[in-house]
């Protein structure tokens, strides 16, 4: 019933928006209206953005969201990490601006399955620019080539004196999320565990760091202690779904 509420909600405010403001068409295709205005930086290539967002389909089905979860989205433009039409459309953006995206097939992910998302699915998105800065070097290349060489130990040390040079390297809690999924998708359970351990300690309040803590608890047959964290993912984002089934599997298999 929620997720209803939030979808019937969301498309009135979508609506109500497109009613008063002018349609902007792209020569790509790309269809934005502008919601709020900001006064903030301007969108640069080579920068990272930083962005609130909801995404949905045509429909107003909700398969992505940042706001609720308080998990904000960060990219850096120009290298192709984003699909086409949020490269294009973020762009025009500046700090402040708060502006509804439709995007037609070919602007995103054309006839291709990803994830939740169909094949030649139009998608809308509403972002929220919060900020645009310089990139920071990200630690996971470093860490994983330490952890390789010489050891989870050592990575750790590492990451200790990496810490002292926040000015250059990126420490948010997406970036040991990041290693620790990679570590586990690699088969090196053990380290991918200190990883995510660690970025528990660093990020306690980031629901999605408990949802990869309870991924690899259960790779390493810690049923009790993956419960745990996927509740306590849960206790922090109520709509996780991933965590609800993950509970209920690992409860069945108990039974």
């Amino acid at each position: 019933m929620k997720k209803l509420l939030f979808i019937i909600s969301f498309w009135i405010y979508v609506i109500s928006v497109s009613a008063q403001q002018d349609t902007i068409t792209t020569d790509s295709g790309l269809k934005y209206y502008i919601v709020e205005e900001g006064k903030g930086d301007q969108v640069e290539v080579g920068k990272e953005v930083t962005l609130h967002g909801i995404g949905t389909f045509e429909n107003g089905e909700v398969f992505w969201e940042t706001r609720e979860s308080n998990s904000p989205f960060h990219f850096v433009t120009g290298i192709n990490s984003v699909i086409k039409g949020v490269e294009e459309g973020v762009g025009k953006m500046r700090v402040g601006d708060r502006w509804i995206f439709i995007l037609p097939p070919e602007l995103a992910y054309g006839d291709k399955q990803r994830g939740p998302i169909p094949p030649n699915s139009v998608l809308v998105f509403d972002y929220e620019i919060l900020d645009v800065t310089n990139p920071k070097k990200s630690i996971v290349d470093t860490l994983h080539a330490v952890i390789y060489d010489q050891g989870i130990d050592q990575a750790l040390d590492l990451y200790s004196e990496l810490k002292k040079k926040k000015d250059i390297f990126n420490f948010r809690a997406d970036q040991l999320n990041a290693l620790g999924n990679k570590l586990m998708n690699e088969e090196k359970l053990e380290a991918s565990k200190v990883v995510l351990e660690l970025n528990i300690k660093e990020h306690p309040n980031t629901f999605y760091t408990w949802d990869s803590l309870g991924e690899i608890y259960m790779k390493l047959g810690k049923d009790e202690l993956a419960i745990k964290s996927y509740e306590k993912s849960l206790e922090l984002y109520p709509k996780n779904t991933n965590a609800t089934e993950m509970i209920k599997k690992i409860k069945t298999k108990e039974n």
